[in-house]
Order: structure tokens, then C-alpha cells, then sequence
């Protein structure tokens, strides 16, 4: 099988870069995803039973793609192949010499099952970028179990990051997109740089938890030097009234995290509690405690809407606790280049575009929808 190239792609930086899409459900398809919004070519290479899971979960009224699906592989085309057997195998290893990158998804040792490990693959195309992405790694004690996001930030330790508090649900998934797709892109960017200089491909084993373990660099750094981690811990946990969020009149939050004196003081002066100038650096916790009441009746004594105004006006780090709905929809209030948009059976479907996206784009960038399942079979690409 030989491909041409997809005219969906834009040419930007990653345009003569061709990816084979093997993975499912949100953390491998949103770092392909981002891999296409840079200009890469990207095949969806599915089995032929169901595909990806993600397509039929929580899926939108305008499209029926998944909500998942549709956010992390627009653009894409979709293949479906049965890698167990001969000729599903075959039609995929004639893909491999045009490929620039592989990215999979599978638990540890079933790409060696199928043939399809980075070993098998960079034989035939040397040049090969192999990620492979897995919750806990290719050989840690856990490398063999399945897990979720959940199951990762718990084990990177992002799920007990409070000083006095059980651990909470998280509100995002930090150890699938950041941990996972963020973290894979930027190892292949990093590989693919390599490569310019020594023509050779690289195998990168992502572990989704190792790499949201990254987030904890001043906390580590604390412990591994042996030093107190319960006061490290304390200036960003919420229990310290300079980096805290606060409550307003009106049930809602706001956040203040006036690290550095000169806000800190600013506010207080602004606020009308001068008394606490200077105060936030004392290392005294009932003081600091004292701090956090007075500045707890403070907040209380205003709406939401006045502390979100204010917080425009001050500029001692107070900002609002937005929902989801609200951040987005003010983005797009702000004509911020960060959406896509495709037209699902004559109905605008507008989507996050899945990366960090270019200040030169438009506020809402045109793209194709995601593929139907083995939608490309049979097309000749990449010739």
C-alpha cells in the first residue's frame, strides 16, 4: 500500500512529516492530533472490529463523533487493518518505509506479539520515531496493568498534593494530556531534531505517570535534598493565605496567589488591611492562620463579579475560578486562536483545535472532521 499525501494538512512546520496512528481512547490520539495541527500527516490505523473505543463514548449532538474522538482526531484519516493477520500485517509494514513516526499505545509486549515492536519496525526504516506511550512504562512493576488517568496521577502523587486535605478527584486530566500527549510530543519534536543531525530514528518509551512525576520539581527537589517537604508544600497547597482561593458573598471562588511581597502588600493596601502588609513572608503559622481569616471576611465581603473586576484593575495576581463553559466561552469572546471548526451534515461543530495554537491563524481555524471508521481504506497515500 502506498499513500498520497492528505490535502487537509496545512503546510507548517511538521508538513513533510508522515505519522501511523496506532493508538485509542484520548492520550495518543491527542498527541497525534497536535502532531497534525504542526502540519504532519497522520493515519488512523484501526482494527477492523469497532476501532477506537472513543468513537461511540459521550457523543456530540451535531456530529455523533464522540466527544473525545472528535478533539483528538480531526484531519486524520483512517485505515482499518487487522494486524493479526498476514495481510493486515503486510499492508501495514508497507507503510512503515515512508513513516516518520509510529506512535502506539498497546500495553507492553503486545507490538512484539503482533510484529510491530520499534525493534521490527526500525529495521525496515531506520530513520523510524517509535513512541510508544503506556501508563506506567515498558519495565516497571506495573508496566502490565491496565489503568486510567485516574490510576496515574494517583501513582505520580498529584492526587495528595494538599497539606491537610484528602485527596480529591481531579477536575482535569492531567496525567492523560499532560503527562501523556504534551509530554509525547515533545519527545518526538525532540527526536525528530535528532534525527536531522544524525539520520537515525529513535524509540521513546513514554511512561503517562513518570512524566506527570515532572510536575513535581520543587517538591522533589525538597525531598531528595532531605529537607522539610511539609514546608515546601505549604506555600502552594492552599494552606498559605498568599496562594489560596477564596470565597466570595456569592457562593462562587476567587483565586490570589500574590507570591512576591510587592502583591501582596499592593492588595493589602488596596483591600483595606494595611495591617497585613509584610506579613505574608512570616514563617509564624498562627499568624500566618490569622492572615488567612481576616482575608477569608475579606473576599466574603464582595460578589464574584465585583472580585473579577477588580482583579482587572489591581494587578496583584487575583483572578476568578472560572467553570469550563465560562473559560471557553470567553476565549472565544476574545477571538483567541485556539478553536477548530467543520461542518457535521450541515451543522458547525466547533472543537479546542489540540494544541497550543498559532497567533496567526484565524479565531476559528477550518479543519476536516474526524474519519468514519476505515474511511481511507483502499485510497493510494503517501506514493
Amino acid at each position: 500500500m502506498s499513500f498520497v499525501d492528505n490535502p487537509v494538512t496545512a503546510a507548517q512546520g511538521l508538513a513533510n512529516v508522515k505519522v501511523l496512528d496506532l493508538t485509542r481512547l484520548l492520550p495518543g490520539p491527542y498527541a497525534t492530533q497536535m502532531l497534525l495541527h504542526y502540519g504532519a500527516d497522520v493515519i488512523k490505523v484501526e482494527d477492523t472490529a469497532e476501532g477506537d473505543y472513543a468513537r461511540d463514548i459521550s457523543p456530540l449532538a451535531k456530529s455523533g463523533f464522540g466527544a473525545a474522538f472528535t478533539s483528538a482526531n480531526r484531519g486524520k484519516r483512517s485505515i482499518a487493518l487487522d494486524l493479526k493477520t498476514a495481510s493486515g500485517l503486510q499492508a501495514f509494514l508497507d507503510l512503515v518505509p515512508r513513516a516518520d513516526v509510529v506512535v502506539e499505545s498497546f500495553r507492553p509486549g503486545v507490538t512484539q506479539r503482533l510484529g510491530i515492536d520499534a525493534g521490527a519496525l526500525r529495521a525496515i526504516n531506520p530513520r523510524l520515531v517509535y513512541c510508544s506511550i503506556s501508563g506506567y512504562g515498558q519495565n516497571t512493576k506495573r508496566a502490565y496493568l491496565a489503568g486510567h488517568d485516574l490510576n496515574f496521577q494517583g501513582s505520580a502523587g498529584l492526587l495528595s498534593h494538599g497539606l491537610w486535605r484528602e485527596p480529591a478527584m481531579p477536575t482535569a486530566l492531567i496525567g492523560d494530556l499532560v503527562g501523556g500527549s504534551y509530554s509525547a510530543v515533545i519527545a518526538i519534536f525532540a527526536a525528530l531534531l535528532e534525527r536531522q543531525d544524525t539520520g537515525q530514528g529513535r524509540f521513546i518509551d513514554l511512561s503517562i505517570t513518570h512524566s506527570a512525576l515532572m510536575l513535581h520539581p520543587i517538591l522533589a527537589a525538597h525531598h531528595l535534598a532531605g529537607s522539610d517537604t511539609a514546608a515546601a508544600r505549604m506555600r502552594h497547597s492552599g494552606a498559605h493565605p498568599a496562594y489560596r482561593i477564596y470565597e466570595t458573598s456569592d457562593g462562587r471562588h476567587v483565586t490570589f496567589a500574590a507570591l512576591e511581597a510587592k502583591f501582596w502588600d499592593r492588595f493589602c493596601e488596596l483591600a483595606g488591611c494595611p495591617e497585613l502588609v509584610g506579613a505574608s513572608h512570616s514563617q509564624d503559622r498562627e499568624e500566618l492562620q490569622k492572615c488567612t481569616v481576616r482575608l477569608e471576611a475579606i473576599f466574603r465581603a464582595r460578589t464574584f463579579d465585583e472580585w473579577s473586576k477588580l482583579s482587572l484593575l489591581w494587578d496583584v495576581c487575583l483572578g476568578p475560578v472560572l467553570t469550563a463553559e465560562e473559560a471557553v466561552d470567553e476565549s472565544i469572546a476574545e477571538q483567541l486562536p485556539l478553536f477548530a471548526r467543520f461542518d457535521a451534515a450541515d451543522n458547525e461543530v466547533t472543537v479546542l483545535s489540540g494544541a497550543p495554537a498559532d497567533l496567526s491563524q484565524s479565531a476559528a481555524s477550518p479543519t476536516a472532521p474526524p474519519p468514519k471508521h476505515g474511511q481511507n481504506d483502499g485510497e493510494l497515500v503517501w506514493a
